[in-house]
């Protein structure tokens, strides 16, 4: 199998975007609070499970988690999410320049991107 085709050639994507999200977090964590750290994790949290497993109790978990948020709140919640969403295109985008790289590298061509871009 090719080493550029193989599964595990978004491991570095996912390696950046998880690295960002922790100094995100670190960042908000700083910033913001512990208070509103551990809301964007909730949220993020019982998003993914909502997202996964289609588990109608996270969703309904997540509609009173963001129901109760305040106005000032939102503001915060929205602009960590925000900036993680930012901070996950600039890694694909380094990614797919890494990517390109490599084929270039191999002298072979790089594969169409074939998926949504955010």
């Amino acid at each position: 199998m090719d080493p550029l085709e193989t599964p595990d050639k978004d491991l570095p994507l996912r390696d950046d975007i998880r690295l960002l999200g922790r100094i995100l977090g670190d960042t908000v964590r700083s910033q913001e609070g512990e208070p509103v750290f551990g809301i964007v994790e909730h949220i993020r949290r019982t998003s993914i499970r909502f997202h996964r497993e289609e588990d109608e109790a996270a969703r309904h978990e997540l509609e009173a988690a963001l129901d109760s948020l305040s106005h000032a709140q939102n503001i915060q919640i929205i602009r960590a999410f925000s900036y993680f969403s930012q901070l996950a295109n600039i890694a694909e985008d380094q990614h797919h320049v890494r990517r390109t790289r490599a084929h270039a590298l191999a002298a072979s061509a790089p594969r169409r991107h074939h998926g949504p871009r955010a």
